[in-house]
């Protein structure tokens, strides 16, 4: 009877802790108004939310819990205190948006922005090389995201190349003309007004009619990035899931 009594207090310490693992993980009401639509959605499977999403973006929708998840532990670790805490954290959100990267078919609709914050994340990692390759890989695949410019160009500037950091805003600016914060940088890092010449779409050229359409190109599929080296006795991430795959709650193994 006593062993049994001590099995059962150790079964719900176990229940208890996998509980609290998940409720860290998992965002709460606060967090969860901070993210986009279909991340409630997502969390959600029985709502009509859910499957409009889910026809939105394809049968990748499902994995798409691990973004929201990333950019919960991006926006957590900016409020943090604790350094060594803000690294674990930072941590589990690269492996977030690395799950999606390897995950996720090469044209997912959100595969560009998980790249952009990956890139967000290195960069508050101290790690500029990684940053700005996955945020030039982001602009590369979509760009129309003003903020990959913009976390661009601070890396350059903090890293004294305020040249660079101007072409890239000027880049920005052709393909994001109307964006606010693109504007502001550009003049403070020294740009001359009027603001650059937005990019115009290329028309397509009318095919004539003895003329053969070439195939199209197959896109090239993108690497996944390289995981994150984590720093000596960093937090540990919240595991949640299986043995076999403890950074997805809801995948099957």
């Amino acid at each position: 009877m006593r062993h049994f009594k001590k099995n059962m207090l150790a079964l719900g310490a176990g229940l208890a802790m996998a509980q609290s693992a998940a409720a860290d993980w998992a965002p709460n009401k606060a967090e969860m108004a901070t993210l986009p639509p279909y991340c409630a959605a997502r969390f959600d499977e029985r709502s009509a939310a859910f499957q409009t999403w889910k026809s939105t973006m394809g049968g990748d929708f499902i994995h798409v819990h691990h973004y929201c998840a990333g950019l919960n532990f991006v926006n957590r670790a900016r409020g943090m205190a604790s350094a060594k805490d803000r690294l674990g954290v930072l941590g589990a959100a690269v492996k977030n948006f690395d799950y999606i990267l390897t995950h996720t078919q090469p044209d997912f609709y959100l595969r560009a922005d998980a790249l952009m914050n990956r890139g967000i994340a290195m960069s508050m990692l101290q790690k500029p090389g990684e940053a700005v390759g996955n945020l030039r890989q982001a602009i590369e695949m979509n760009p129309r995201l003003p903020r990959a410019y913009m976390t661009l160009a601070d890396l350059y500037d903090q890293q004294k190349n305020r040249g660079k950091a101007l072409e890239t805003v000027t880049a920005g600016l052709r393909h994001n003309p109307d964006a606010k914060s693109l504007q502001r940088r550009y003049t403070e890092l020294g740009g001359k007004l009027p603001y650059p010449v937005p990019i115009e779409p290329a028309a397509a050229a009318p095919a004539k009619a003895d003329e053969v359409a070439a195939p199209a190109a197959a896109e090239p599929a993108v690497a996944a990035p390289v995981a994150a080296t984590p720093a000596a006795e960093p937090a540990a991430a919240p595991k949640i899931g299986s043995p076999t795959n403890p950074y997805c709650r809801f995948c099957p193994d």
